[in-house]
């Protein structure tokens, strides 16, 4: 049997052409590997860190159930993204809110900063002492008072009924009282009967 002798150039180009089959046949091999990957197949330490992008991702493809907890942190999210229906209803807390950045905020138990109780509400009544001498001091001055009804406030007073010859010393809220109205007058020796008025309001309405 006859052998064939290649000359330096034959034997060049054959070893050429053998490397060049074998670099396709390694590439093509490795492209139906990869494309024939059998399912889940596929880990993360298949991946290289940070080469999956959104792009490869189908759409609905990652749910809430496959992020891990604590997975997502601020660094992931867009600034200016998330809106209301993002987040759950009563989920946020004082401890969740920068309260200095908040206007004024309404109260719904006071108006204008002044609380309920510090408005008036209800109807206004008189009421009106006996009219008689009233009770006489040590100084021949006679004293008086009237009060409202326990638990309403009292508006204003006064003494009433005193005679032209009369002469008013003092009228005032009797002290430690507050809704009694008290006065203090001088007859000036001269018999007079009087009372002491009140106008009062009903803080039960």
């Amino acid at each position: 049997m006859f052998s064939t002798v290649l000359s330096p150039a034959a034997r060049l180009f054959r070893q050429q052409f053998m490397g060049l089959l074998a670099l396709v046949i390694v590439l093509t091999g490795g492209a139906a590997y990869a494309a024939t990957a059998a399912k889940n197949s596929v880990t993360s330490k298949s991946i290289k860190n940070g080469q999956v992008r959104v792009v490869d991702l189908a759409n609905g493809a990652v749910t809430t159930d496959k992020l891990g907890l604590d997975a997502v942190t601020t660094d992931q999210v867009k600034n200016g993204s998330l809106t209301g229906s993002d987040v759950a209803d009563s989920s946020l807390t004082g401890a969740d809110v920068n309260e200095s950045s908040l206007g004024v905020v309404p109260n719904a138990s006071q108006l204008g900063g002044v609380p309920a109780s510090g408005y008036l509400r209800g109807s206004v009544y008189k009421r009106e002492s006996a009219v008689d001498a009233g009770s006489t001091l040590g100084d021949g001055t006679s004293t008086k008072f009237q009060a409202c009804d326990a638990g309403d406030i009292l508006l204003s007073g006064g003494p009433a009924n005193l005679s032209a010859t009369t002469d008013l010393i003092e009228s005032f809220p009797s002290p430690g009282s507050t809704n009694s109205w008290s006065a203090r007058i001088d007859k000036n020796a001269v018999g007079d009967s009087w009372s002491v008025v009140v106008l009062c309001l009903d803080s039960t309405v």
